[in-house]
């Protein structure tokens, strides 16, 4: 057996694992073995490098990505107008073309276009090198096409300029209305490398890197030149960063200059060329530089450099103009020509020696492009274009798109807006609210200035081809077209004859007509809060009268007398069908226009009748497209039949009255504008607002005029919207062919007296055509002469209209047939049975001396 030791330990520690000697023994324990926490803190470093590189590498993963709108790479959004269309057979004059082409900014060339962006005019011929463009259905790539104009129609279009192909369609690139963005406004637009020109590409290599396809991030050597360099000039003459290096800093780094900002810059750097090829680092390069400051918008990528700069695309950039935009990268609001022109000359030269040095050039093109002459474009600050329609486009998307998504992803948005239509009604707004200001027999214009509104809308599609919300944006963002809720007074009126007109097909007995007489005299109605009595404009009243004649010289009486016959709840059922939105009372006065509505509302109202009774809702964009061109929104066309196509052209007939003989004759006799059109005016009882909304086949347009704080204008719609409406549809309508309102089937025209409401005779003195549902037309006929009934007309009518007789003109009862032009009277032979034959009756409605 073993002896027991005594004073030795039964279990001895190693001699790796004893305690130095003067150090506590409980240190181990407490601290645990010094390589533990070795290996503990090289893996918590790894940890944080490989989670602070995954990150990072995540970060430049997204970099190509199309939702990617991170630092320093943000793409606003482009808001376009309407394109220009072109088919075979289309009407069109070729100054529209020709105005269509400045506007998208085509250079019109002396010779034959080389170049995307130029046209050339030769007699009738427009030869046009198209843009690449991405539409929301179709890319035009960029080619060589022609077009053929002769008597106001496009005679032919064909690809190329000598041995010319058919072609479909021809579009014109659309104009630039506004763009979105975040408050840093980064003026931004993509191009892909292979659509930038090779010497522009090349140029900014040359400059800014030119060992670029050498290295992989970090260029040691150009580090060593740009230092030694900076030391010999005694400061900062060259920068040692690559490109890579500047893409990662303007992309994800902050501006501090600091050494573990560079340090971070260098490991992008090299992540940047392990992630991309040359190429796609080159792109992203050229479309992420910065350029210069238009205004408040930072000028940023080779595209927008050039717009800028050369007020041409990049696409179309010469060798020299290439040079300039690469040579004043380092510094471009010091180097901007337009601050030292010869400053910025003497960098384009530097970098032309950097290409002939690269070898990306020869010494005979670098002496060519110095001795080219520049020609920098004049570039006043961008300005929004339409801005109330602008604004409104803006508030309809973002119902379905996000501000943050509209402001920095670089959407593409095609709205409705035909600019040339839109910069007639701004100019005519803005012209008339001045006169209505001038004309005005109330004071108080310097305090509360008129205002006045304008819509266009087309009936057939809904789209706003035109939207003015005041006279000056500037002095007042608030679009009165949109959010202005006003009385409409009695342009109100038209509802309660188209309810009247539909009576024939709900079963009424006897049916309300355009011959339905009804009585204009003073009278009191019965309401709910006791007697109501209406009165007409100046008290003139005309006793017994036609709904026609009622409608077109807006007679107040008349009208609450037919509203009474009809019941209010269906002329409210009607406005409500026809587009009226805005909460309406139901009140005996409604028939007189006191619920407010919208100029938007009132105006959709108008177009469903115009449509036929088709209410289709307007609509100012039509489709939206990310980056990449995919499409990601649409307008969603919503249509319905609110009322027979009977009812509606009833109504639009009756509706020529006022244009033809009653309260907006002076759209004719005094602004010339001829062609078929109806409408109604409106004025308020303390005449605050005035208004005329009308229509042709073509285009429906509603004016509003008025004051913001109800200030008292004093003036009708005759007086104040008449002339605006007038101005811009004449405008509006130049170019495009003369067209009638259609009747659809089951309507037909009967000449009728104008005064008794019975079926014009041989001896009557004051006829007018009139359309019927068959079975509902008068049938008794007018065989007698009889003086007219409205022999005082010359006495103001509802709405103050004072007839205006010029030399030769008749007043209703004279001796000469008045009312009815030598080509245009009514057959003076009856038939035996004492009827007119309706199918030889002029074309045409009642006439009246101008001024009627």
């Amino acid at each position: 057996m073993g002896r027991r030791l005594t004073g030795v330990n039964p279990n001895p520690t190693p001699a790796g694992d004893r305690p130095i000697r003067g150090l506590p023994l409980d240190i181990g324990r407490r601290f645990g073995s010094f390589s533990r926490s070795r290996l503990g803190w090289v893996l918590v470093v790894l940890l944080f490098v490989f989670g602070f590189l995954g990150y990072d590498w995540f970060r430049l993963s997204s970099l190509a990505s199309f939702r990617y709108s991170g630092q320093g790479w943000k793409f606003p959004t482009r808001v376009y107008a309407d394109w220009l269309e072109l088919r075979v057979g289309m009407p069109l004059e070729s100054s529209t073309l020709r105005e269509a082409l400045d506007w998208a900014r085509y250079r019109r060339a002396t010779g034959k276009p080389y170049a995307p962006g130029q046209y050339r005019v030769s007699g009738s011929i427009f030869e046009i090198y198209l843009r690449p463009f991405l539409y929301p259905d179709r890319a035009e790539p960029g080619s060589r096409t022609m077009v053929e104009i002769r008597d106001g129609l496009v005679t032919s279009i064909g690809n190329g300029f000598t041995e010319t192909t058919p072609r479909g369609l021809l579009r014109i690139d659309p104009q630039l209305l506004a763009e979105f963005s975040d408050t840093e406004r980064e003026r931004r637009s993509y191009m892909p490398l292979s659509a930038i020109p090779r010497h522009v590409a090349l140029a900014a290599v040359a400059s800014e890197d030119r060992r670029f396809f050498r290295h992989m991030g970090l260029d040691l050597l150009g580090i060593g030149r740009a230092t030694a360099r900076n030391v010999v000039a005694g400061s900062v003459v060259e920068g040692g960063s690559t490109i890579s290096q500047q893409l990662a800093k303007n992309v994800f780094l902050s501006r501090k200059r600091t050494f573990t900002r560079k340090l971070h810059e260098a490991l992008l750097a090299v992540m940047i060329e392990l992630r991309y090829s040359k190429e796609q680092i080159l792109e992203f390069y050229l479309n992420q530089i910065y350029l210069g400051q238009r205004g408040t918008w930072s000028v940023c990528g080779i595209e927008e450099g050039a717009l800028y700069y050369f007020n041409k695309h990049a696409t179309e950039l010469t060798l020299g103009e290439g040079a300039l935009l690469a040579g004043i990268i380092p510094a471009p609001n010091k180097l901007s020509p337009y601050r030292d022109a010869d400053l910025a000359i003497a960098r384009r030269n530097e970098v032309l020696e950097d290409m002939v040095a690269c070898g990306f050039i020869s010494r005979a093109e670098s002496q060519r492009a110095r001795k080219a002459q520049l020609r920098f474009a004049p570039n006043p600050t961008p300005t929004t274009r339409a801005p109330y329609f602008v604004d409104y486009v803006r508030e309809v998307l973002s119902k379905d798109i996000s501000e943050s998504d509209l402001s920095t992803r670089g959407l593409l948005v095609f709205t409705t807006l035909d600019p040339r239509v839109e910069e007639a009604a701004e100019r005519c707004v803005r012209e008339g609210a001045r006169e209505a200001d001038a004309r005005s027999p109330v004071g108080g214009a310097g305090r509360d200035p008129a205002q006045a509104a304008l819509l266009a809308i087309e009936p057939q599609n809904g789209a706003i081809r035109a939207m003015v919300g005041g006279r000056d944006y500037r002095e007042s963002p608030f679009n009165r077209a949109v959010e202005s809720r006003r009385q409409p007074g009695s342009a109100f009126k038209p509802f309660v004859y188209v309810a009247a007109l539909d009576t024939p097909f709900s079963g009424r007995r006897p049916p309300l007509t355009a011959a339905t007489l009804l009585d204009d005299v003073p009278d009191s109605f019965p309401t709910p809060f006791g007697l109501w009595a209406p009165r007409n404009y100046e008290n003139g009243y005309y006793g017994r009268v036609t709904a026609a004649r009622a409608l077109a010289r807006s007679l107040n009486v008349a009208t609450v007398r037919l509203e009474f016959l009809v019941g209010v709840p269906k002329v409210t059922q009607m406005a409500r069908a026809l587009g009226i939105q805005s909460k309406l009372r139901e009140v005996a006065s409604l028939a007189l226009g006191t619920s407010e509505v919208t100029p938007l509302e009132l105006t959709t109202a108008y177009a469903t009748l115009a449509n036929g009774g088709v209410m289709v809702k307007p609509n100012a964009a039509r489709a939206v497209l990310d980056r990449g061109g995919s499409l990601i929104w649409t307008s969603r066309r919503e249509t319905r039949r609110v009322v027979r196509p009977e009812t509606a052209y009833l109504a639009t007939t009756l509706l020529q009255g006022p244009v033809l003989y009653g309260t907006a004759a002076s759209i004719r006799s005094g602004y010339g504008f001829t062609r078929p059109a109806a409408g109604k005016t409106g004025t308020t009882d303390d005449e605050n607002d005035a208004w005329f909304v009308g229509y042709t086949p073509d285009l429906v347009a509603g004016v509003w005029v008025g004051c913001d704080r109800n200030r008292r204008l004093g003036l009708t719609g005759t007086q104040a919207a008449v002339p605006i409406w007038a101005r811009f549809m004449e405008i509006a309508h130049r170019g495009k062919p003369v067209r009638d309102f259609q009747a659809p089937p089951g309507v037909i025209d009967v000449w009728i007296d104008a005064d008794t409401g019975l079926r014009a005779g041989a001896d009557c003195v004051h006829v007018m055509r009139e359309s019927f549902i068959p079975t509902t037309e008068p049938r008794q006929v007018c065989t007698a002469y009889h003086a007219p009934a409205w022999s005082d007309s010359l006495r103001p009518d509802s709405t103050g209209v004072v007839p205006d007789l010029g030399p030769g003109d008749n007043a209703p009862g004279e001796t000469k047939e008045p009312g009815v032009s030598p080509d245009e009277k009514a057959p003076d032979g009856a038939t035996p049975d004492g009827t007119v034959p309706d199918g030889t009756a002029p074309d045409s409605k009642e006439q009246a001396p101008p001024g009627l």
